[in-house]
């Protein structure tokens, strides 16, 4: 799951924060047991996401966020991690969309 954290570094604390909502959005989708095992790390994600939105700094909280989304991604398992990545993929493209138009706008 190392390829989230350093693609979101490419993209700034914007898209880590997204990582982390599309995360936490996963996990509020998964079986009660699964939720229950999983919720120290949703909350952690869930947490920094805040503290990266609300703060300008080095970029220490949004390595921090980075670290906590890949924690979670890993606890989830591989196919969760698989649609994950699509998810994250149809994101990007969005994105990317999204700031085209506002650039030939």
């Amino acid at each position: 799951m190392a390829t989230m954290g350093c693609m979101a570094n490419s993209f700034g604390a914007s898209v880590a924060v997204r990582i982390a909502r599309l995360l936490y959005r996963h996990w509020e989708g998964l079986a009660p047991e699964e939720r229950q095992r999983l919720e120290p790390l949703a909350g952690d994600v869930k947490e920094r996401a805040l503290e990266v939105r609300g703060k300008v700094d080095d970029g220490r909280a949004e390595r921090e966020l980075e670290h906590a989304s890949s924690e979670l991604a890993e606890a989830m398992g591989a196919d969760e991690v698989a649609e994950l990545r699509e998810e994250l993929r149809r994101e990007l493209e969005r994105m990317d969309r999204e700031q085209r138009a506002r650039r030939a706008a």
